[in-house]
């Protein structure tokens, strides 16, 4: 699992390079295709260590740590993208719009006194995976200022809220079976 955990880990300085780079077409475009590449292998290698066996801590701390650094690399980008490329704001929050419902509650289930009684289970859904390729294409067309990235954007947003129903469909299952 420790492949695994590198390459997912690798997002974060990646995050902090594309601060630098937003700027640039071609690194920025490059930067976000190394860190979409570093998503698609850790979760190929992740899933072989896992048929090979792995368990316990490891394999565990994938299945939050992928999702986390996921959401650093994104929020990162969309602000260098607000900040150093002055991208409309409306156009980021559509591409953000997963993280943006998601986010408030994974907040508010972490803080449930009572949360010990639910086993979440943090794995990506095929809804979030497509949603995250809809936002590395949303978010590269942008930098390359593609004249069809206000379009990839609420395609991420659509596939964002696809994925949010998923996820509150999961929880319910979960909050209701125990």
């Amino acid at each position: 699992m420790w492949l695994a955990h590198a390459l997912t880990l690798v997002r974060i300085p990646l995050a902090a390079l594309f601060w630098f780079v937003a700027t640039d077409r071609v690194w920025g475009a490059v930067v976000i295709g190394v860190a979409a590449l570093t998503d698609v292998l850790d979760g190929r290698v992740a899933r072989r260590a896992l048929r090979r066996g792995a368990t316990g801590h490891a394999a565990e701390a994938g299945a939050w740590l992928d999702p986390l650094c996921d959401k650093l690399f994104a929020v990162t980008v969309l602000v260098a993208l607000a900040v150093r490329v002055d991208t409309p704001i409306g156009m980021l929050a559509l591409v953000a719009t997963r993280e943006l419902v998601v986010g408030p509650l994974a907040i508010a289930y972490r803080m449930m006194p009572s949360r010990q009684r639910y086993q979440w289970d943090f794995h990506a859904s095929r809804a979030g995976k497509h949603a995250t390729v809809a936002q590395f294409v949303a978010v590269t067309a942008f930098v390359v200022a593609l004249p069809g990235a206000a379009v990839l954007a609420v395609v991420a947003a659509a596939f964002g809220l696809v994925a949010v129903v998923g996820y509150v469909r999961r929880a319910a299952r979960v909050f209701t079976s125990t």
